[in-house]
Formats: C-alpha cells, structure tokens, sequence
C-alpha cells in the first residue's frame, strides 16, 4: 500500500502524519484490477503504477484500491460525475477526497451516513480528536474489528459464521471487509453475509442475473443488487416483495424516483420495518409482531425486530407469519363480498326506494356523479339515506350510463337529476351538480361508498365549528378493512401520499384531527362559498387524478384549512383513480405553494402529515393512557392532556407501560386532536423518537420513575449540542413521602433523604419541574433541580341537589392498581378499625359504598362478603351516588400529591371526612371545609363521620365551605393557565 499524494489530509485538515485509511494506492490490486496497465508496467514498478494512474487511470475511471469504487461512485452521484466531465474534479476519489467523504459513500457496499446514525457514539468531535477523516476511515481502522456493521446488507457476524473458528483470527487479522471483497473479486462461491440478503434465492429467482455473474459482468448477486440500474425491478430474498411494497404506498415510487431511496427494500429496512409495514402478502408483520412468543423473544434481545426476528428465528421454527387464512380476507374477496351485499339490497330499493325530498333549508347538498354499477350506486345511496336523519340535498349527475342506472330516478325521490349522454368525466360532473347546490356546505361523494355512522352529522359540525376550516375528509378504509387513506401528503414534487395506507384503522397516527394538504374526493365537503369562489375542480388536472389535490391545494392558498376527522369513516370499494404524478399543469399551476412543501419518503412523513404552520408539539409521557375512569393521578393527566389541547398544542400520548384498555374507552376519554399512542410500550419508545427525531418541541414526563424508564431514549435527542426538545418533569406526586408514611406505619427503617435523591437522579436532564401542591414545591426547590412550577387539579363546583335528610350512606371512591395501594390500605384501615365504631353510633344505617377502578390482579373479596359493604366497581358516571350519599370517607393513611377524589367528591356537594395526612396536602381547613382525624386516631374518624351524618347544619357548613375553597382554588381556566406557564416559561428560561 502506498500513501496517495492527493488533498486529502489538507482539506480534512488532518494531522501532517495521518492519512486515511482510504487514502492508499495498491499497486497490486491495480495490476490485478486493470490488466490492461498490467501489460505496460511491471510488477516491481509500484511508483510507475501511482504516476499512470494520476496522470491517466482517473481519467479512465480507474480506482486506486478496492476500498474506493470509482464507477460505482460517479453513477451514485451524478453531480460528481458531471464535476469530472466538466473539469472540477480528477475523479470521483478527487472529489471524496475534497470533503465529499463527509457526506457521501465511496462504496456501494459502505453507507457513510447510515454508519453515522447507526452508531451515534461517533461524533464528529470523536472522530476529529481520533485523527479520523470521517465515518469510513473508522470503520476501515477500528469498526470492522468491533464488528460494526458499515451496510445493511453486510454484517460481519454473518459472514464469519461461515467459516471454522480456526479460520476467523486470520480472517480477522486481514479484516472482515477486506476478507469479503478479496473473495468476491476473486469469483469464489458467495456467502451469506446478512440476514436480509439471500444470494442463493436471488440467483435462482432472477437466472439472467446468474448467467452475468458467470460471465463476469457482475462479481456477486449482493453486487448486482446494490449497483443494477432497475433497482426497484428485483426483490432480495422471498419475505419481501417491491411489488407488494410499493403498492400499500404509491407515494414512495417518487422517493424513490427522485434518489431518496434506492428502492422500497432500503426504505422498509430504515423505517417500514418500525412501522411494521407489510413486507409480502404472507407477511402481516403487525400481527406476527403482536405474538407472544414473538413480543417475549424481542423482550430479550434475541432480534433486533419483528422482520430480523422472522428472518432468522421465525421461519425456522415455522411460526406462522400472518393470521390463520380462516382470519383473513383479500381485496378481491372483500370486493366481491361488498358487491353482492350491493345486489342483495336491490329489492329494497325497487320496493320502498328512499326519498330525499327537502323539508327547509338542507344540512347538505351531496353532489355524487354516476356512471353504470347500479347495484353499487344504489348501496351507496342507501347508505347516504340511513346515514342521517337531517335533510339532505342530493344531485344526481350520470355520466352517460348504459345500465339501470339511466333510470336512477324511478328509484330515488326528491333528488335533483341531471343527465349528460356522454362521460364528462368525473371532475366536471362534480362541478355541474355543484352548480345546483343550495346548503352552505357541499358533499362530493363518490359510489362504492359505505358510510360510517353519523359520519355526515360529524363532518358537518366539524366544518361549522370553525370558520378557518373550508373542506373536511375522513378515514377511507378498503374492503380489506385496512386504511385507504387517513389525509393525504403532497410533496414538493407533486407527488401524492395516501397517509396511513394498508395500516389497521386503530392505527395510533391515523386516529386524531388535524389539518392535511387534501383529503379522498370520495368524500370531500366543502364550504360552499369557498368552492364557488374557487370555481370548483379543474378538469386540466383530471388526466393525472389531482383535481381533487388541486381543489384542497387552492383551498389552503385561499386561507382555509382542509381537515381530517377519523370520526367520519368511509368504507370504500378502492375503485377510484388514485393520484399518479403531477402533470405539467399541475406543476406549473403550484410551483410556488410545491417549492414549500417537504421531499418525499423518510421521517419526513410525521411532519408532512400536518398542513399549514405546525403548532408546537408535545410527547405526553406517564404509566399508561391517562384514563378518568382508573382513578389515581391519572384524572390529573387527562386534564392535563386536555388542557394543551385546548391551547393548541398538538399532543402525542405515550403510555410506558402499555395501555389495556379497549380502544373506544380511550379514544373516547382523550381530545381528537391528541395522538394516542394505545398500542405502544417502552420497548418501541426509541424506534419512535428516532423516527421523529426533532419533531417535538416538549417532552412532559408525568412521575419519576417514568423519567428514568424512558431517559436512555431521551439520550438521542439530548446530547450536547444537539436541537432537542424541552424536558418537564411532572412529579404529580413525590414518591418517596408516601413511602416514608407507609414503612413508618409498618415500623420499618425508611432513610427519606436517600430515597428522594434517588428519585430525582435523572432530573438533571429537565429543563422545569412540576409540583401539585405548594408543600411538594416547597421539598423540591430546595433540592435545587431546576425551575419549580405548581399545576394542581382544576374542576368545577357542581353540587348535587338532594338535601341532607334524602341521603344515606358513605361514599369510598378510589382506583386500586397494586397489593400495595395506599387505597387498598385505607380500606383495609376503615373496615377493620373505624367502620365497627361507626356501627356502634348509626346501627342499621351504617352502609359503605364502593366504588372505584381495581386492577385484574386486585383481590376485594374481603369487602364484597361484608354485611355493611356494597361492592359498585368502575361506575363511569359518578353524579348518582355523589347525590344519593351522605359523606365521603377518605381515610388514607400514606399518600403523597394530593387527592383527587377529595376535590371531586366535595365538588358534587358531598361533604368529606379525611385523615389529617390529606387534610395538610390540601392545605385545607379542619371543621370549616372538611373533618379530619389522625390515621392513628380510628375512634377520631369514627367520630367525625357520625358527626357529620346526624348534624344537618354541619353538614350544610362543611358542604359549603369546600364548594367556595374549589371554587377559589380549582377553577378550571387557572389550571388551564399553570399549564401554558410552564410550557411557556421552559421554552423562555430565565
């Protein structure tokens, strides 16, 4: 090996003495390489072989060792290659050697800034003060030792399971790498050398590659497909498919026909794998990756994900890769299911038919132009009837039907017709039949539609709700039952994405509100005086199917939004002409708004997915999806949630520790704009923050233990230096003094003071920290951990009406989720010690109600089987035994934060009967806002109790001063406001 004389270390500004390992000229690989030279030159003229190939080999697209391929690089970069013809450069390794090193790959078996983000470790400070050029010099030097993987498709350990283990210290010795590309050169047998790759498979599937590789025009079936000029034209091993691929996303053929991605297989290896993307038709990695003995092998790192974990665990101990066939259903089934339950309706309609006929103003005019299907359209129409209950407007436009369709009217009435006998095409149908519409609001509905319900009532009111919205859409979902479309992205090369596509349509990102660039015209309302003064679609974009793009496209420039809303559901027959790429029209039409618009394919996506100025962003972190109905800090949380929707914020929850709670119960005690990530867990809390990596502004960490789960994934987007988010630590409550209160009542050593520091040892990564209660603020800011804001409950004072003498009984609400809850334990307490004494004073009144969430794993027999004890569980609507009882009892005995439970229960009128520990993380008054007793008093809270339940004015009093300190102290829109400070005054410190 000889050190080229070329800029490199001058321009790297390397050390005088340090050269790449890169940076070498070998004669002997040259002689053996170029035979022509060979024939010249003379082996033991190594510095005649250096000056031929500086003066002549670059020219020819010679390359000075096996480690820089020159042709490969010039047909990679064509800007380079352009730079050589046009004299800038010697060579493509001159130009690598000018900074292009730092950006660009110098092999098509090396990615330099895959090798970058694989191993972050590898700053550019790291490789600087190493004396390395740039992330290959490292692998050349250090990596491939280490077993670094420069490549996707080339991993060390792969290849050297091939060979004896005495064979692998000399392999090792030469260099993994190097090992390889000596073999390859060399024409010898090809060995596996990544699990993502199958050369034996790939030559059998594809024999004209074969017959090349034994001519010699291609060295390997790994070489031919990384370096053929068709690279979305051949599939690497038989778990994946482009076609398949590429398919449940048209939007990636322009990533990859604008050089994003090579093709669909590098795109599904950097990021579809993490979506759990469809690889093949007998791949449904979701599903495969839901599977228990999948989840339990990826639990212990026996792959590195599900697709790995099927390529190398599954498929060879026959798991099976998709659900039973008995489960599934294809397209063209669930086509054929749709259309004979379109047939099976036809006899209604010429029965009964459905009448349309306006009483006043409509809610809607729905414009739907026809064209033969008549079963179908019928179907469709059906649906559109049954869908609502209000008046509506339709405009039949047919579009020279030859079926039964010409005579639709014979079938629907009240509805205007109008009849061209020849097809006008879709677009200026929709633009005649609009002609005709009298409602504020236009639906253009395509047929093979099924609507979903209310979906017409939810669309209407989101566009009346708000006059900055000019068109909303919904969730298309195919006969498959699998997601269409959930909004659609449009890139800066007129190139359409349907977001979501062959997702399941509980898909976390598919299922809340948010502006989009267009939405399906299979349903589309717009705002009529919007679409009259846009003069509807433009037929000029019909050819390319982007007239319903180009009228949302406009409908933005005019100052409108178009929005999506996952409650309007429509379940479509997938027959409509989906958006190719943009034609010239389009292109010239919107260069201006396109030159905004982001490039296509990535972690792009997750910002491309909203339209219009992005609001802040927020990861919403705690132990599960913050449910009012499980009780505990998690009412808090929902408010929270809540409340930085009501600001504008756009939120994205995660759930640590999964959620198990049913779908509809979590979408519906969460906002629509909130992102709900419900089928989520801490094992895929990295793939996400490195798949949006600098999309959220805040990450707001509800609880401690949360922070040190999820701080090694922070670790990627809080480096020094680094654009990250704002970290807020939301205590909602200081562990460590509820455990000091529980070991001093079980008489055991409890050191406070360690246990706090340990609590808050990764605090020191938070940029502000929130307490509930001025007493919790108070311990934390003199442990000097950064900016202490206090965000306690809000709520408002809605008092139940019966009076004291129309109640009976007492009230326990509380969620019980572990043994050791300190519910649970004051339970246990006021059953054991003060509900006899109670007894003893109120006799056959004595009645205990409960209610409250109790996790799977919770044993409450001992209280269902007790005579005083009504047993009520999870009760969604507490308002009822709110105002039918006559004290709340809360008597626990180790808490910290401060009671939820409290505040509601005394909100709705029912006055409360606590422990002193309650009373003080109040801050409230004994005998004027609430009774209290020691929790080592029982006959003190017995008394309490009995007190408040015979005297009446009491009782009034108690009620009354509680209602005016929430009233004081809780309102909701001061809640709202201590939750805007301290997202406000994290992102202004100081």
């Amino acid at each position: 090996m000889w050190p080229l004389d070329l800029p490199a270390h001058k321009v790297l500004k390397l050390p005088q003495d340090t050269k790449p390992a890169w940076a070498v000229f070998d004669p002997h690989w040259y002689r053996l390489s170029y035979p022509d030279v060979a024939d010249h030159i003379a082996a033991d003229q190594p510095a005649a072989l250096l000056r031929y190939h500086l003066e002549s080999g670059q020219r020819q697209g010679h390359s000075p060792n096996r480690f820089f391929n020159e042709a490969w690089h010039r047909h990679m970069y064509p800007r380079i290659a352009a730079g050589i013809e046009g004299g800038e450069f010697a060579s493509a390794f001159d130009a690598y050697c000018r900074r292009g090193c730092l950006d660009r790959s110098p092999h098509w078996l090396f990615d330099e800034l895959g090798y970058r983000d694989r191993y972050p470790d590898l700053t550019p400070e790291v490789l600087s003060a190493s004396g390395l050029a740039n992330s290959y010099d490292h692998y050349l030097q250090f990596g491939g030792a280490e077993d670094r993987i420069g490549h996707r498709l080339f991993d060390p350990t792969v290849y050297l399971a091939n060979f004896a283990a005495d064979d692998i210290p000399v392999i090792r010795q030469q260099g993994v790498f190097n090992h390889y590309l000596r073999r390859t050169e060399a024409g010898e047998p090809e060995l596996p050398a990544s699990h993502y790759f199958d050369s034996d498979w790939y030559r059998q599937r594809y024999p004209d590659v074969a017959n090349a590789i034994r001519l010699g025009l291609w060295k390997s079936a790994l070489q031919h497909y990384l370096c053929n000029d068709t690279p979305a034209n051949f599939d690497p091993l038989d778990s994946f498919s482009e076609a398949h691929y590429l398919a449940l996303d048209p939007g990636l053929q322009a990533a990859i026909t604008s050089r994003h991605f090579r093709n669909g297989y590098l795109h599904f290896l950097g990021f579809g794998a993490r979506e759990l993307r469809s690889p093949t038709a007998s791949i449904d990695l979701s599903w495969y990756a839901a599977q228990p003995r999948v989840r339990c092998d990826l639990d212990q790192g026996l792959a590195p994900g599900p697709f790995a974990h099927w390529l190398t665990i599954g498929r060879r101990d026959g798991l099976p890769s998709a659900a039973p066939d008995a489960d599934r259903i294809t397209e063209a089934q669930a086509r054929a299911l749709s259309h004979h339950a379109a047939i099976a309706l036809l006899p209604i309609a010429g029965r009964f038919g459905y009448t349309f006929e306006c009483a006043g103003d409509p809610l809607v005019s729905v414009v739907m132009p026809v064209r033969d299907s008549f079963a179908t359209t019928m179907a469709t129409i059906a649906s559109l009837r049954g869908n609502s209950a209000g008046s509506i407007e339709l405009i039949i436009v047919d579009r020279g039907s030859g079926d039964e369709t010409r005579a639709i009217g014979d079938y629907v009435r009240g509805a205007r017709l109008l009849r061209f006998e020849t097809d006008i095409g879709w677009s200026q149908a929709a633009n005649a039949g609009s002609q005709f519409a009298t409602a504020t609001a236009v639906l253009f509905l395509t047929t093979e539609v099924r609507l979903g319900p209310t979906a017409i009532e939810r669309a209407c009111a989101r566009l009346a709700g708000d006059s900055a919205i000019g068109a909303v859409g919904g969730m298309v979902i195919q006969p498959n039952g699998l997601i269409e479309q959930a909004g659609g992205i449009l890139w800066n090369d007129g190139g359409t994405h349907d977001y979501q596509r062959g997702r399941p349509p509980l898909s976390p990102e598919a299922n809340f509100v948010r502006s989009v660039d267009f939405c399906s015209s299979t349903f589309l309302l717009v705002r009529a005086v919007l679409l009259a003064r846009l003069d509807g679609f433009d037929p000029e974009c019909a050819a390319s199917g982007h007239e319903g793009v180009d009228l949302c496209t406009r409908i933005i420039q005019a100052g409108a939004q178009v929005v999506y809303d996952p409650s309007v559901v429509l379940f479509h027959d997938d027959h409509d002409r989906r958006p190719v790429s943009a034609d010239a029209h389009f292109l010239r039409k919107h260069a201006t708004y396109l030159s905004q618009r982001a490039a296509p394919g990535g972690p792009v996506q997750v910002f491309a997915r909203h339209s219009g100025p992005l609001h802040p962003r927020v990861l919403f972190i705690d132990d599960t999806v913050p449910l009012r109905r499980i009780g505990s800090g998690f009412v808090r949380s929902n408010d929270v949630v809540k409340a930085m929707a009501e600001l504008g914020y756009q939120v994205t929850v995660f759930p640590v520790n999964g959620c198990v709670h049913d779908p509809a119960r979590v979408f519906g005690d969460m906002p629509d704009t909130a992102e709900v990530m419900h089928d989520h867990a801490i094992d895929r809390f990295k793939a996400l923050l490195a798949d949006r990596i600098g999309y959220y502004d805040y990450v707001w960490i509800v609880r401690t233990h949360n922070l040190d789960q999820v701080r090694p994934g922070l670790a990627q987007v809080t480096q020094d230096g680094a654009v990250r988010p704002l970290i807020i630590l939301d205590t909602e409550a200081i562990a460590p003094l509820r455990e000091a209160e529980q070991a001093r009542l079980r008489a055991v050593p409890h050191d406070l003071e360690t246990a706090t520091t340990a609590a808050f040892v990764n605090a020191d990564i938070c940029d502000a920290v929130v307490a509930v209660s001025q007493e919790e603020a108070k311990i934390l800011r003199a442990r000097d951990i950064g900016p202490v804001a206090i965000v306690g409950h809000g709520i408002e004072p809605d008092p139940t009406s019966r009076p004291h003498a129309q109640r009976a009984g007492m009230l326990f609400v509380g969620a019980i989720h572990t043994p050791d809850s300190p519910n649970l334990d004051s339970l246990i307490w006021f059953t054991d010690a003060v509900l006899p004494l109670i007894e003893h004073q109120l006799g056959w009144e004595t009645r205990l109600t409960i209610a409250g969430y109790t996790a799977p794993n919770i044993d409450l027999g001992r209280f269902a089987h007790h005579p005083r004890i009504t047993m009520r569980g999870t009760v969604t609507d507490l308002r009822s035994l709110y105002n039918s009882h006559r004290v709340f009892v809360a008597p626990t005995r180790y808490a910290a934060g401060t009671p939820y439970k409290v505040f509601e229960a005394a909100s709705r009128g029912l006055p409360v009967v606590a422990t002193a520990l309650l009373r003080r993380q109040l801050g409230w008054v004994d005998a004027e806002e609430m009774l209290s007793a020691g929790t080592d008093d029982p006959e003190a809270f017995a008394a309490a109790v009995v007190a408040l339940y015979r005297q009446e004015e009491l009782w009034r009093g108690i009620r009354a001063g509680a209602l005016r300190r929430i009233e004081r102290d809780n309102r909701p829109a001061d809640f709202a406001n201590a939750v805007a400070l301290v997202l406000a005054a994290a992102r202004t410190p100081g």
